[in-house]
């Protein structure tokens, strides 16, 4: 258990500006927040609200400045912020208006019992495991890029793929496949699910290494501890390589570059509700039409 959410002073709220829906959610959870005494942080360039306990910072302020960062959007909308938020552990909370909902905690249907519970410090810190993938272009520095989900390799032409994987050093398998992903824990239930990959439990410490739709049908997922260090290698003839991260950041490499993936240093900070475990959340959701 962290320390009580009524201690925080200062609360961010992050909208998807995409749903249409988040503006209204947003000013009512204002209200509340602000009735029980919080000071609210919103980004500069979302919505405007006229009272004297609301700050707007811009970008390089305000992924660093509040206490914690409520979230209204979809675990895509999640995903994002978590990527911003992490270098500064600083605890995010989703109230979902997505479809699905696996990292959100709250409904927007319900916000307001949603709030009550964190008001009251009715809740816990959970941490999640993140990846963190260098590539390193001919004649340049490497650049590093963060995942919660995933990282994810195909080709733009989404033509098959000669990947061969390495862990500190050794070969792990030679892949001819439509791509290859490599997943958390947290990222197990989502694009790893869909190829056939293995569920797993959220604080577990590995990575999953599952490639999609590959050429031998004996071919299945790899779990590996959270040290190894996986290098990706690619045939020559392969060209327009994409690494996409959690499906939103994509970054096209040529077979020559080197690509590494490993256990981030950061993690994400999920705050959760003493309601429901993340069992009970997956069986709920997976059974779920939408």
């Amino acid at each position: 258990m962290e320390a009580e959410f009524k201690n925080f002073k200062e609360i961010g709220i992050y909208l998807n500006m995409d749903k249409p829906d988040s503006p209204a959610l947003a000013e009512k959870c204002i209200d509340y927040l602000i009735r029980h005494g919080f000071k609210i942080a919103l980004l500069e360039g979302q919505i405007k609200y006229p009272h004297e306990c609301v700050v707007y910072y811009p970008k390089n302020l305000f992924y660093r400045k509040p206490d914690c960062i409520l979230v209204l959007g979809g675990d895509g909308t999640l995903l994002f912020v978590a990527r911003k938020v992490c270098f500064y552990s600083i605890p995010i909370f989703g109230i979902n208006l997505g479809k699905l909902g696996f990292l959100t905690e709250g409904e927007a249907g319900n916000y307001q019992d949603t709030l009550k519970n964190l008001s009251s410090g009715d809740y816990y810190i959970e941490e999640r495991m993140m990846l963190s993938c260098s590539i390193k272009k001919e004649n340049e520095s490497a650049c590093f890029y963060m995942a919660l989900n995933d990282v994810l390799v195909k080709s733009r032409g989404f033509r098959m793929m000669d990947i061969e994987a390495k862990a500190n050093g050794s070969t792990i398998d030679k892949f001819r496949a439509d791509g290859l992903i490599i997943a958390t824990p947290t990222g197990s239930t989502g694009y790893s699910l869909a190829a056939g990959g293995p569920v797993v439990a959220p604080r577990a410490n590995v990575m999953i290494l599952n490639p999609i739709c590959p050429h031998r049908l004996h071919d299945r997922s790899y779990i590996l501890p959270e040290d190894e260090v996986i290098k990706l290698e690619f045939g020559d003839r392969e060209k327009d390589i994409m690494v996409t991260f959690d499906g939103q950041t994509t970054v096209t490499i040529t077979p020559q570059d080197a690509v590494k993936v490993k256990k981030a240093t950061y993690c994400t900070r999920l705050i959760r509700l003493n309601q429901m475990s993340s069992y009970d959340r997956l069986r709920i959701k997976l059974s779920s039409e939408y």
